[in-house]
């Protein structure tokens, strides 16, 4: 199975931490060149700087993808970086908590913008520049959504389920519509996954025991289990997938 990703340019967003390291590095293990993303260029260059000590290619870029121009200045540094662009991962998030009857409006405004809005941006804009140059090689595009809102529902996560549901159907559509340029568009959903955003309820021991008796696997997923599902999806392997979405859960959503 064909898993190498030789000389691919690849943005990942959000790859400062997590999920998005993860397959930061994933990618630039299978030969990707790396544009690091994230709001904190320091988050961002430190990810980058790991890629590079361990034989890879990565340059760290900072944007805040739920605007626009950082996210054009973003896509045009990868270009001058490298002189193409080959895959996007939309995976930055953020996930504030709030039940809806107390919840504020800047809490839901700025997890819809980034997490929906940035998506639609970079898939935009990306899909633009993939769609003008690429021709024959195409391109790929993975969104790293979640089982909440669309699966499941997640307590006191109501804008983050909203935003997360939005993507899958969005890219859906953006896989029907960019299949003629031959760009491919997948989406993951992530069950509950160990990184820090989920660490208030994995750090607890009787959320911890919860959930993991909630998962028929009985133990939380790592970044890595996602990464690896991601890097299929942006390998040729791949090539006849377009408009899926693939769980990446333990089996939680069978319960």
């Amino acid at each position: 199975m064909e898993l190498l990703l030789t000389e691919k340019v690849a943005i990942v967003t959000g790859a400062g931490q997590g999920i998005g390291a993860a397959i930061a590095r994933k990618l630039a293990a299978a030969g990707a060149w790396v544009a690091v993303n994230d709001i904190n260029p320091d988050r961002a260059e430190r990810v980058a700087a790991e890629i590079r000590a361990s034989g890879g290619t990565a340059v760290g870029i900072m944007a805040d993808i739920s605007n626009k121009f950082q996210c054009v200045n973003l896509i045009e540094t990868t270009r001058a970086e490298w002189g193409r662009l080959d895959i996007l991962v939309n995976n930055a998030g953020v996930r504030p908590k709030a039940s809806v009857l107390k919840m504020d409006e800047w809490d839901w405004t700025r997890c819809l913008d980034v997490n929906l809005k940035g998506t639609f941006f970079m898939s935009q804009l990306c899909g633009r520049v993939m769609s003008d140059e690429n021709k024959e090689r195409g391109g790929v595009i993975v969104n790293v959504s979640s089982v909440a809102g669309v699966e499941i529902p997640l307590e006191g996560r109501a804008a983050y389920c909203a935003s997360k549901a939005g993507i899958v159907g969005f890219a859906r559509e953006c896989a029907r519509e960019y299949a003629q340029y031959g760009i491919r568009v997948n989406t993951v959903l992530p069950g509950v996954i160990d990184t820090a955003m989920t660490a208030a309820e994995s750090q607890d021991p009787a959320q911890l025991a919860s959930l993991q008796e909630r998962i028929p696997q009985h133990q939380l997923g790592g970044p890595e289990d996602v990464a690896n599902t991601v890097l299929f999806l942006c390998s040729p392997a791949s090539s006849y997938m377009t408009g899926s979405t693939v769980t990446v859960d333990g089996g939680l959503v069978t319960r």
